[in-house]
């Protein structure tokens, strides 16, 4: 209890009472060091963290809550009382990391251990990120905008001039409303074309990972090739994935590499292995390269005559569900490399 002004008297002589003796105050004295201990870490981490704007909490090594900064009780989902385990609080203890729930979306949380005067601690950082992530978004609105803006622009301008050039006629020739109507049509399929191909990116469903062999998804892309492409395969035969989305993905990537060498032979190479507790998968080729490579991912970006800038987009979409990245780099020579890392 704290006590601290009481001890033994010794009457008589007793090996046994002398050893009890002993063992009572090492033990007193252990427990006086742990409350100083523990009273001297708290002190430290008010020091450190009190007036942070990051939410710091700290847990003793039987997950009790032993302090948390003025950030963290700011948290209006989150309930604080020292003194009890973090289970009681709510929080989610899995191994040595610690989750809360209500800390999932707009927040990134992050678990780490700490040891002081022979005493361990876990301490929880939570960090509001609602502002960063309001900013991206607007950010990918402008540029999806600004994009979309132009590619309209760019078909309904001349479907507008013709159209009022036909109007301002006085007498209309059969042939000239003919290649006139017709132009407009084209232009319009290809515009309800690529607004169709751009509603695919947000229809990629949730992929359904099983181990399969990667010859037969390659396999699918050859139809793309002709007899003057050349398109080789190197590393491990099995990975795995959704073979149904990642098929598609290197459909994409197999027609963007025909495409960019315009008309000429492609040489494509594709390269798959593992390190660690990640696959790569890389597809490069002999083409132009990236033109724009800041902007070659962003949906509805394109430099291409006949493209709607979906392709790219769609590999990372499949990619983030599949909780990996998509990496664009130029060759030294000539040609592109797109590189796909994702958990084994």
């Amino acid at each position: 209890m704290g006590e601290s002004g009481v001890g033994l008297a010794h009457q008589g002589k007793s090996e046994l009472l002398d050893d009890l003796s002993r063992e009572i105050e090492r033990l007193g004295r252990s427990r006086e060091g742990n409350v100083n201990s523990e009273q001297l870490l708290s002190v430290l981490l008010g020091q450190l963290f009190e007036n942070l704007p990051v939410a710091i909490i700290a847990f003793d090594d039987q997950l009790i809550l032993t302090y948390a900064n003025r950030a963290a009780y700011d948290i209006a989902d989150v309930s604080l009382l020292q003194g009890v385990s973090a289970t009681d609080l709510g929080f989610l203890v899995k191994g040595n990391q610690i989750q809360h729930p209500a800390l999932v979306s707009n927040w990134r949380c992050q678990s780490s251990s700490l040891n002081y005067q022979h005493q361990s601690a876990y301490l929880f950082t939570a960090i509001d990120i609602s502002n960063e992530l309001k900013q991206s978004e607007q950010a990918v609105q402008k540029n999806l905008v600004r994009v979309l803006s132009h590619e309209l622009r760019n078909t309904l301008t001349p479907m507008s001039s013709m159209t009022e050039t036909l109007l301002g006629m006085e007498h209309w020739n059969d042939d000239q409303l003919r290649t006139v109507l017709s132009r407009i049509k084209t232009r319009s399929d290809g515009l309800l074309s690529f607004v169709e191909r751009f509603s695919q990116v947000a229809k990629v469903p949730e992929p359904r990972k099983v181990r399969f062999d990667l010859n037969d998804v390659i396999e699918q892309t050859r139809t793309l090739l002709t007899d003057r492409d050349a398109l080789s395969f190197a590393g491990h035969n099995y990975c795995y994935g959704d073979p149904e989305l990642l098929a598609q993905v290197l459909i994409n990537l197999v027609k963007n590499a025909v495409e960019s060498v315009e008309g000429r032979g492609v040489s494509i190479a594709i390269n798959y292995y593992q390190s660690d507790t990640h696959q790569y998968l890389t597809v490069a080729d002999n083409g132009t390269g990236f033109s724009n490579i800041e902007n070659a991912i962003t949906p509805l970006f394109t430099t291409k005559a006949q493209g709607a800038g979906i392709g790219l987009a769609f590999v990372e979409t499949v990619m983030n569900k599949h909780g990996g990245k998509v990496k664009l780099s130029n060759q030294t020579g000539l040609g592109a490399k797109v590189e796909l890392s994702w958990p084994l």
